[in-house]
């Protein structure tokens, strides 16, 4: 293996040693009993013809009774741990991209990006070859090993005849998985491109059908489709012929065998028996051949994959949140995006325990500014004072997994008592409760089972299992009705976290400790909410009717200025 290989082997059979254990033995076994099948064919042979055909018949039945345990045993376990070594590997690299560095994936295309958490970490590439294939390997190797001792003490000159042929294999393995590793990245990139043009489709669809952008679009799909069907078909072919070469190629051995061994028993040096014993041998060397060529051939794509993993896996990560009473978020007067200049006025901050709502008519910057506090948007000059934090975007963004891993995306493992005061500060628990399969149930394409204030509680979810310091909500409660919003508020652990939210409700205003009303990339006005609504006319137009407008923030020990938002 090499050292890439090595690293994620001994990653994800952490933890598993009495599977990988059951494994090396029960793979030592399998090839043993295929190995002896040779023995038992002479071992039979020989008894029939010694009139004890009673005996043979019963020593074939325990033989295969004894091998039918063996292989559902020995399959059944790789196939649970295939599925645990698919599940361990995408929750690291999910990890490790929920905890990235602020805009170090902007220039990721998220067609790339999705292709390598989904298709490159799949169990046929990745997790099949790092178990399954692995003791494949092992055994097959073993068998080998058996047949050609079992050969050496039947006739080793029958031997010497019979495996000739196979270095000629090797040396074909060896070339041919050289080129095999190569046409697997050229498939995993073209893949990744064809995501992303469709990424890029979807996500531009209005320009796309409002500028009749249609042909274009088709174009560079088709382009980037074909480029696909070329690296599919290349690989395949050279796959198929390794297959075959690995398939058919100890047909030679065969041919050896029958012309040298015919003559020793002609001769009288070789019995029957032996030399039914000595064919068994070269015929239990076929499958082996087989894994070999498999091995190789899944060796080449699981490396390409796990070399695009481990790009996501080093990413780097966010700088730790600091420590103390300090303020967590601080935003000068002026900001610069490639398209926008947003003027707050004046410098302002957050601090633990607080809460800022943006606010204003549609255009006037206010998802670009949490799009910036994100990472999500380049700026201009100094980059804002954040630590890490958890985004939650206007259109919900759900996986086509269960609801449980769309909370944690990579996160770890939760206890009971955990997932209850996660679901209560959700309000998620009634749902989750009426769900057939709880937290195990499967949301469907991009959560199509999921009602919209549904996908937007699980993306509060996730938001709030990642206990950052600083919570971002782009509108994120506008599917929720108002007694659920207002059971979200209340449930929030405010005291911890800093607060930035993006609404038009003005319940959710009159909580908030500041205002900021912004109004085509300009702050016009900024307070509490009573306060902009007893002063600020466009303010009162839009979010001040007295039933709106009447909710009393709780006390606080925090006092706010028109400036900073400070202890």
């Amino acid at each position: 293996m090499t050292g890439l290989t090595w690293h994620w082997f001994r990653f994800v059979w952490r933890g598993h040693g009495g599977a990988m254990a059951w494994l090396l033995v029960g793979s030592a076994l399998t090839a043993a009993m295929h190995a002896g099948f040779a023995w038992l064919w002479k071992t039979v042979l020989d008894a029939a013809q010694g009139g004890e055909l009673t005996r043979a018949a019963l020593t074939c039945l325990a033989v295969g009774v004894a091998q039918s345990v063996l292989y559902v045993s020995v399959q059944g376990t790789r196939t649970r741990v295939n599925e645990r070594i698919q599940q361990t590997a995408r929750r690291r690299v999910l990890a490790a991209v929920a905890a990235a560095e602020p805009g170090a994936l902007a220039t990721w295309r998220t067609g790339d990006l999705v292709t390598r958490l989904t298709d490159d970490v799949s169990t046929e590439k990745f997790a099949w070859f790092l178990c399954s294939g692995v003791f494949r390997a092992y055994e097959a190797l073993l068998i080998v090993v058996a047949c050609v001792i079992g050969m050496v003490l039947l006739d080793p000159v029958l031997t010497l005849w019979s495996i000739a042929p196979l270095p000629l294999l090797v040396i074909s393995q060896i070339v041919a998985g050289r080129e095999l590793g190569r046409r697997a990245d050229a498939v995993q990139q073209a893949v990744s491109r064809v995501g992303g043009v469709v990424q890029d489709v979807f996500d531009g669809v209005r320009v796309v059908q409002a500028r009749g952008l249609g042909p274009l679009a088709r174009r560079a799909f088709s382009k980037a489709a074909a480029g696909q069907v070329d690296a599919e078909v290349n690989n395949a072919r050279l796959a198929h012929y390794h297959m075959v070469e690995f398939g058919y190629g100890w047909q030679v051995a065969l041919a050896a065998l029958l012309f040298a061994g015919g003559l020793r028993v002609m001769d009288g040096a070789l019995g029957v028996g032996d030399f039914v014993a000595f064919n068994g041998f070269v015929m239990t060397l076929v499958f082996p051949m087989f894994d070999f060529g498999s091995f190789v051939v899944r060796f080449r794509q699981a490396s390409a994959s796990m070399a695009r993993l481990q790009a996501l896996v080093g990413l780097p990560p966010a700088a730790p949140a600091p420590r103390g009473d300090s303020a967590i978020l601080a935003l000068p007067a002026v900001l610069h995006t490639s398209h926008l200049r947003l003027d707050l006025g004046l410098p302002l901050s957050v601090h633990p325990g607080q809460l800022l709502a943006i606010t204003g008519p549609v255009g006037a910057g206010k998802s670009t500014l949490l799009a910036a506090l994100a990472g999500q948007v380049r700026l201009a000059g100094e980059p804002i004072e954040l630590p890490a934090p958890a985004w939650v975007p206007q259109d919900p963004v759900i996986l086509s997994v269960t609801v449980g891993e769309n909370i944690l995306l990579g996160g770890g493992e939760r206890g009971g008592a955990g997932w209850t005061d996660l679901l209560a500060a959700a309000c998620l628990t009634d749902d989750v409760g009426r769900w057939p399969t709880g937290l195990q149930t499967p949301v469907g394409e991009r959560g199509v089972t999921l009602s919209g204030g549904q996908q937007q509680r699980v993306q509060l979810a996730r938001a709030l299992a990642a206990e950052l310091p600083v919570l971002l909500l782009d509108d994120a409660t506008s599917a929720l009705d108002a007694d659920t919003e207002a059971r979200f508020w209340d449930n929030l652990d405010r005291p911890r976290i800093a607060v930035v939210v993006v609404t038009h409700r003005p319940a959710t205003l009159a909580r908030a400790d500041i205002v900021l009303y912004l109004r085509e990339g300009r702050a016009e006005a900024r307070g509490t909410h009573a306060t902009l609504v007893a002063t600020h006319e466009a303010y009162r137009a839009a979010y001040g009717s007295p039933e709106d407008s009447s909710y009393e923030s709780e006390p606080t020990d925090v006092p706010v200025s028109a400036s900073t938002i400070a202890p």
